[in-house]
């Protein structure tokens, strides 16, 4: 076969030798196709075309961190902790420096770069040489469709989870709040384990992290016998660090979110505070559902007449009242 150059094509897993063809890159003797090293200006500039354009007011949070800004645009310092890795591997992926990327760390940075499905494809082509999985998408099969419909069109924020909290079904208004549902990702797995909700969710361990993983150790003790919910645990065990130590040492009980408080920013309303109450109900024909809505806090003491979106008051924290229709404005931009 003569002498070894050790190159290796990532698309057969296959080891090329001097004068060796590879099928799967026929123009290629020897591949040792990487495309970081015959295709680094590709993707050095999209990484940097798609860090321009976005617009930092879509990432819940970001003024509250790095302070208001009137420019579109993301540091690579920025998208690395957006997407928990160091600025040095993030900076490894711009420069198109060839290295074992996840295909986790890719969808992270897709995610947060808020790629459509082709530039997806293109990132993963140009960083790993292989195409993505396609995206997840909530399983809405077994649903009552009229449970579908309703969640739909239900004015306020609304998602339904399952025993595992796997979306299942959620409305526009709960994805302009939490865009990464569009994603497919799980609740608790986000929640506790992602950068970005470190970010979004105020106070986030002891207001969010303590009772979600007190509710995830309770479901996990109670439903021993459920492969995925023991799965997900073991995700955010494995993802984040000050996940796995809130879950394995605090002591918090807290069985569900119904009538909970909690305060969280919103997608392009800066370092704005809102403070919404969480509605729990599960249908009585399968119970192990979630019905999940979320409103603004300070209209426990009004008439229901006045809970409409149009009459919807703001929940901002620290603030003098503002427009009565700014949290439902807020949840449909």
């Amino acid at each position: 076969m003569g002498e070894k150059i050790g190159g290796t094509c990532p698309a057969i897993q296959g080891i090329f030798s001097r004068g060796d063809i590879c099928r799967f890159h026929m123009d290629r003797p020897n591949c040792d196709y990487y495309p970081m090293s015959e295709h680094p200006n590709e993707l050095t500039r999209m990484l940097r075309e798609w860090r321009r354009r976005q617009d930092p007011n879509e990432v819940a949070g970001f003024t509250a961190r790095y302070g208001r800004r009137r420019k579109h645009g993301l540091t690579q310092k920025e998208v690395a902790e957006l997407t928990g890795v160091s600025e040095r591997w993030y900076n490894k992926l711009e420069r198109a420096v060839s290295a074992p990327y996840s295909d986790d760390f890719l969808d992270r940075v897709s995610r947060i770069l808020n790629l459509d499905d082709d530039e997806r494809h293109a990132l993963f082509v140009y960083a790993v040489a292989r195409e993505p999985a396609p995206r997840p998408r909530p399983d809405i099969s077994s649903l009552d469709p009229y449970m579908v419909d309703y969640v739909r069109q239900h004015e306020m924020p609304a998602y339904i989870s399952d025993q595992a909290w796997d979306l299942r079904i959620y409305n526009n208004e709960a994805m302009k709040q939490f865009p990464w549902m569009k994603y497919g990702i799980n609740i608790m797995v986000w929640v506790l384990a992602f950068p970005e909700a470190k970010f979004q969710l105020i106070d986030w361990e002891d207001a969010w992290a303590k009772p979600m993983a007190a509710q995830l150790r309770m479901a996990a003790a109670q439903h021993r016998d459920n492969a995925r919910l023991a799965e997900v645990v073991r995700e955010v065990r494995e993802r984040d660090e000050a996940a796995r130590r809130v879950f394995d040492n605090d002591v918090t009980s807290y069985t569900h979110p119904d009538g909970s408080h909690r305060r969280m920013y919103l997608p392009h309303h800066a370092d704005k505070e809102f403070e919404v109450v969480w509605l729990a109900f599960a249908p009585l024909r399968d119970q192990s559902l979630r019905f999940i809505v979320s409103i603004p806090a300070d209209t426990s003491d009004q008439p229901a007449s006045a809970a409409i979106p149009e009459a919807m008051p703001s929940a901002s924290l620290g603030a003098p009242s503002m427009p009565a229709s700014t949290y439902a404005e807020a949840t449909a931009l």
